[in-house]
């Protein structure tokens, strides 16, 4: 479950616990009274309560932008599915616009959610960019036949419209990730935590498995926030149901 972030976060939490447990030992007993662990507490409660708002803020933030990127697919998909309604409308002869218009579809199907080893991207290749501009063209050459294929077109085109403002805010959004400064900022906070909390506990297995539930819980919590910045990767995806559909709806 842990992926790139996580892993690393865990590693430093649970390690800077069991830091603590070790420089117990070397601990001068003047500094191991509780007085001294009254103080140190009070302190990184502070510490504590920064940590929890941080990790909440970016928890947050980071679910928000992924259920965007989610809507937008699932409107993404619904344009593709409509427009592709429109072109039947306009006659047998726009066949070859909605073979251009799966083509397309698929591209981005497989682009955005790849099976391989490669990472996934959303960002507009030179040839889906064509292939959408090719089906504007195409729209805007049609001399339409009547009401019904007037509405059509006119229809088509602000879907076609509508598909290129969404698959360009998708590529622009790629590049709008969490600054891992943020990341890297809590993980400090919570290492010093983990070992102001056990630098005054005894070693025991209790203890220790303590100190790895916790560690392992805020690490989840880092991990999560890592994923679903990759929404189209990773642990946690965007659904690409909504896009395989609108594929299957395209069969001639």
């Amino acid at each position: 479950m842990f992926t790139g972030i996580g892993l690393i976060a865990f590693c430093c939490i649970f390690g800077a616990g069991m830091a603590g447990l070790l420089l117990r030992k070397i601990l001068p007993e003047e500094q191991r009274t509780d007085a001294t662990q009254r103080n140190v507490q009070t302190v990184m409660n502070v510490v504590a309560i920064l940590a929890a708002l941080v990790l909440g803020l970016l928890i947050a933030s980071t679910k928000t932008s992924f259920d965007t990127r989610s809507k937008e697919i699932e409107q993404f998909s619904a344009n593709l599915t409509l427009l592709d309604r429109e072109l039947v409308h306009l006659g047998q002869e726009q066949k070859d616009v909605r073979a251009l218009l799966r083509d397309f579809t698929a591209r981005k199907i497989a682009q955005t959610w790849r099976t391989d080893a490669s990472p996934p991207s959303v960002t507009d290749d030179a040839q889906t960019v064509q292939m959408l501009d090719d089906v504007e063209d195409r729209l805007r050459a049609l001399t339409p036949e009547g009401e019904i294929q007037r509405a059509a077109r006119s229809s088509a085109l602000q879907l076609t419209g509508e598909l290129k403002r969404t698959s360009r805010l998708l590529a622009v959004q790629e590049s709008g990730r969490t600054p891992r400064p943020f990341l890297v900022a809590v993980i400090f906070w919570l290492s010093i935590l983990f070992i102001s909390y056990t630098i005054f506990a005894p070693l025991n297995a209790t203890v220790v498995a303590t100190i790895f539930a916790g560690a392992f819980s805020v690490s989840i919590a880092v991990n999560l926030i890592f994923d679903m910045d990759r929404p189209f990767a990773g642990f946690i995806k965007v659904s690409s149901v909504p896009m395989q559909q609108a594929l299957e709806k395209m069969k001639p």
